[in-house]
């Protein structure tokens, strides 16, 4: 059961993380002054997420890794996203778009 809950919580921090790190390469890059300071505090919301399902994994796992450890010491193969987050930043419309469709999707997980 254990398990279970670990893949299913760094799943969704898996997520959040890739994603908030696609949307923060639009910082300075919006179309306009608000959108993009919109798009990096939804960059850095997802991000402080990202920090409390690590933190929760670590804990679950009970060894001595930490929620960087599990963040950033695996390899690509071992992630659990979901390619919708991978997808590259082609232009402003198709950014918002897999934004509203990962917030749908990430709403019926919580």
């Amino acid at each position: 059961m254990k398990e279970n809950l670990y893949n299913y919580i760094l799943g969704i921090a898996d997520n959040s993380l890739i994603l908030g790190q696609r949307m923060g390469e639009l910082c300075g890059h919006g179309p306009s002054l608000e959108t993009d300071i919109a798009c990096t505090n939804i960059s850095l919301d997802l991000l402080g997420q990202v920090r409390s399902y690590f933190q929760y994994v670590a804990k679950i796992a009970g060894d001595d890794r930490t929620e960087d450890d599990i963040a950033m010491l695996r390899t690509e193969r071992d992630y659990k996203n979901v390619l919708l987050v991978e997808q590259p930043n082609l232009n402003f419309a198709h950014t918002i778009g897999r934004q509203f469709l990962f917030d749908v999707y990430h709403l019926a997980f919580l």
